[in-house]
């Protein structure tokens, strides 16, 4: 009677799986059931709606905006976002937008000259110590969910 051969149970290569870590063949079974290719940011600009189904096939961020801001249906506007790191508590980045004036809502814009973009990106830089963190939160909207 043969013994079935056993991997040590200390760390090496000898007891490693096959086929790479959890996120590697979580992403493989993906690609595999998706039955479609990656997809480039022109492909989606031409479609005339695009699905979150198609923003997944994405292999890197994009340079322009994948839907127009007539889009926004359910008026959704986010008025604060806060990054953090949970550790400490420290907030690493907030802004937020300020609360309209009455003088904003005597003023009349013309729609030709507001730019449809404006408010819909904020830019900021961190340090390379900023990967260091173990666990980053971060809130947006109006006292909404936080991640």
């Amino acid at each position: 009677m043969s013994t079935p051969d056993v991997p040590p149970a200390s760390g090496g290569s000898a007891g490693k799986k096959k086929g790479g870590g959890f996120l590697h063949r979580q992403a493989k079974a993906k690609k595999a059931t998706s039955g479609s290719a990656e997809i480039t940011e022109e492909e989606l600009l031409q479609k005339d709606a695009v699905t979150p189904d198609d923003v997944l096939k994405l292999t890197n961020c994009t340079e322009n905006y994948l839907c127009d801001p007539d889009a926004n249906i359910y008026n959704i506007d986010f008025t604060r976002f806060k990054i953090r790191d949970m550790d400490t508590a420290t907030v690493l980045f907030e802004i937020a937008k300020p609360p309209p004036s009455e003088e904003d809502d005597d003023v009349e814009q013309e729609p030709d000259d507001a730019d449809p973009n404006a408010g819909r990106f904020v830019r900021y830089q961190f340090t390379p110590q900023f990967l260091k963190l173990k666990t980053i939160g971060a809130t947006s909207g109006d006292g909404g969910p936080t991640f």
